[in-house]
């Protein structure tokens, strides 16, 4: 259903920012350790991290988002996949994804860059939007060199600069200059890493997998049956069964149920819905039906989850 798309449960005013982080009209952020002639914060023992980092609950990301950490270590759950950043490492979050952070060292140093989702980078070149696409729809971390970092933190200083300046009158025009630099940026380091894939994922078998993870990010809020899947790839149910399985080593429906209830997690403990709306989102026939498939994976009901 269409409202799913509106699920609001962490959205770029909710994000913890200190007087230092510089706030554009509520539609892009740019926070953390830019100054490292500065201590880094211990983000463990602060006050209004703690909401994101000790709930064992995912939420929703609905806005873009990237974190470039600098020194320590960050472990992240995004879309089911678990992810370790280190020194260098640039985590790109999209809209809509469900992610969760797991473990922060206290020595992390992170720079944050979140960008509402209504506010658009044209993609003008479609060489770049193709790598992009498929980088991400393989990874979502890109590990960067010493220089290569240096060169995204001078872009992320001279922003930073401009955009806090109280006397600069054309902020919009120099954030949009800026993003579709660090877009064109970020297309350059990825390159190489899709031409890897690209040799590497010849196989036809990959390559239908890769596109039922596609089509299963897409409508899992509302198909469940692997038929669904099968017909969208022009292929049976039971060949999809089986190129599914010899890919991943795990089945087709388990991969459409843990996608499902990663999406009722969220919707059940954004406290925005009760349980009834959550089964009607999900495209469930009613609630009862929608409890029971949920204990059968999660081991107690929809209403015993909420309330944990």
């Amino acid at each position: 259903m269409a409202e799913t798309r509106n699920f609001n449960a962490l959205n770029l005013t909710t994000i913890p920012f200190d007087e230092q982080a510089c706030v554009f009209e509520n539609r892009f952020i740019l926070a953390g350790d830019l100054d490292d002639t500065k201590p880094p914060r211990d983000l463990t023992h602060d006050p209004s991290m703690l909401p994101f980092l000790t709930t064992p609950y995912p939420f929703k990301i609905q806005f873009a988002m990237a974190h470039l950490c600098l020194s320590g270590s960050m472990r992240v759950r995004l879309n089911l996949n678990e992810y370790e950043l280190h020194r260098n490492s640039l985590l790109i979050v999209t809209p809509g994804s469900i992610g969760q952070c797991l473990e922060l060292s206290p020595d992390c140093r992170i720079i944050l860059v979140a960008l509402s989702s209504d506010y658009v980078i044209t993609e003008s070149n479609s060489e770049g939007a193709l790598i992009v696409r498929k980088f991400l729809a393989q990874q979502s971390i890109l590990q960067l060199t010493d220089t290569q970092t240096a060169e995204i933190l001078a872009l992320y200083r001279a922003l930073y600069d401009k955009l806090r300046r109280p006397d600069f009158r054309f902020k919009d025009d120099v954030l949009k200059g800026y993003l579709q630099v660090l877009y064109s940026e970020i297309c350059q380091l990825m390159a190489p890493h899709v031409e890897q894939q690209d040799a590497r994922q010849g196989s036809r078998k990959k390559q239908i997998f890769d596109r039922f993870v596609a089509e299963l990010r897409q409508h899992c809020t509302m198909e469940r049956s692997i038929q669904f899947y099968a017909d969208r790839l022009c292929l049976t149910p039971k060949y999809l069964s089986q190129v599914v399985y010899a890919v991943s080593g795990r089945h087709a429906g388990e991969w459409i149920r843990d996608y499902v209830i990663l999406e009722a997690k969220a919707l059940l403990k954004s406290g925005q819905y009760t349980i009834q709306q959550v089964s009607d989102m999900l495209n469930f026939a009613n609630q009862s039906f929608f409890g029971v498939y949920f204990k059968k994976t999660v081991g107690c009901s929809p209403t015993a989850y909420k309330e944990m």
